[in-house]
C-alpha cells in the first residue's frame, strides 16, 4: 500500500476512529483467501495490495474494493490523501463507536518474528522484540504501544522461541526486551538497546524514545534495491504463490 496516504497527519488522527487490519496477503493462507474475496485483479488472482473499508459487522462493504483508496474512493494526482480523509470523516459519522471502549487492543504483532522483522524493514521502522517475557511485561508493551508518542511508529514482535531470535542474528541469551534496527532486506535485525525482561515502563519508555529521536529511517528506491537483493543472491519464501502478475517473476522470491 503507497505510505503516503498513511503518513497524512489528518488521514493519522481519522483512522484512529477505526479498527485498521493490516493482512498480510502472500504471508498467510487464510488471509490471503479473504482478501482474494475481497477483490481480484483483471486474471482473477489475488494482488499484492487489496483495500476496502466494511462496516462493523465485518461483511457489508461501505467502499468498492480495490489495490488502493484511491481506486475505491478516487482522487485527482495530490488530492488522493484528503478525499480519503473526507471519506473517513463521513463513515466515522455514521459508524461513531462506543465513547469510551475497555480494554487494552493486543500488541500489533505480525504472524511471527521474521515476518514482523520484514514488515518493519519494508516500513522503515525499528522493531521493539519481547523475547521470551513475562505476561507483565507483555502488557506494559501493550500499554507502551498505543501511547500517542509511540502509536504507529514501531514494529512489535513477541517470541517463546529462541530460535527465531538466533535466526535473525540477535544473540540467544536469556529473556530480554530489544530494539532492533532491521537490515536493509529485513532477513537480519542488529540490537540497538538491549533491556532486562524485568525494564519498568520508564526505562522501556526512555530507551524507545531515545531509540525513535537518533534513528532515521533508510531510503530505499525499490529497483534499486530489487536489483541489489537479486545480485546479493537475497530471497523472501512467501507462505502462498505470489500472483500479482505486476511483479515479475524474477522479484517474486
Amino acid at each position: 500500500m503507497d505510505q503516503s496516504f498513511w503518513s497524512d497527519p489528518e488521514v493519522i488522527r481519522l483512522s484512529e476512529k477505526f479498527v485498521c487490519a493490516r493482512l498480510s496477503t502472500y504471508e498467510d493462507a487464510k488471509e490471503g483467501e479473504l482478501l482474494k474475496k475481497l477483490y481480484r485483479g483483471r486474471n482473477g488472482e489475488l494482488e499484492n495490495t487489496v483495500f476496502v473499508m466494511l462496516a462493523p459487522d465485518g461483511k457489508t462493504r461501505l467502499s468498492r474494493s480495490g489495490r488502493t483508496p484511491q481506486m475505491a474512493f478516487g482522487g485527482s494526482v495530490g488530492w488522493e490523501s484528503t478525499i480519503l480523509a473526507l471519506e473517513l470523516h463521513a463513515i466515522a459519522q455514521k459508524y461513531p463507536g462506543k465513547e469510551n471502549p475497555s480494554g487494552l487492543p493486543p500488541l500489533p504483532v505480525s504472524k511471527d518474528l521474521r515476518r514482523s522483522l520484514n514488515v518493519a524493514a519494508c516500513d522503515r521502522q525499528l522493531l521493539v522484540l519481547a523475547d521470551r517475557v513475562s505476561e507483565s511485561t507483555m502488557v506494559e508493551l501493550r500499554q507502551l504501544a498505543w501511547e500517542a508518542p509511540f502509536r504507529g511508529r514501531l514494529g512489535w514482535s513477541s517470541t517463546d522461541n529462541k530460535e527465531e531470535v538466533q535466526a535473525i542474528g540477535l544473540p540467544v541469551e536469556g529473556p530480554a526486551i530489544y530494539i532492533c534496527k532491521p537490515g536493509e532486506f529485513g532477513l537480519k535485525a542488529t540490537s540497538l538497546k538491549k533491556l532486562s525482561a524485568n525494564a519498568s515502563t520508564k526505562e522501556i519508555k526512555a530507551a524507545l524514545s531515545v531509540a525513535l529521536q537518533s534513528a532515521r529511517p533508510a531510503q530505499k528506491n525499490y529497483r534499486r534495491h530489487v536489483s541489489r537483493g537479486q545480485r546479493l543472491n537475497k530471497s523472501w519464501e512467501t507462505e502462498i504463490k505470489v500472483s500479482d502478475p505486476h511483479i515479475p517473476p524474477r522479484r517474486r522470491e
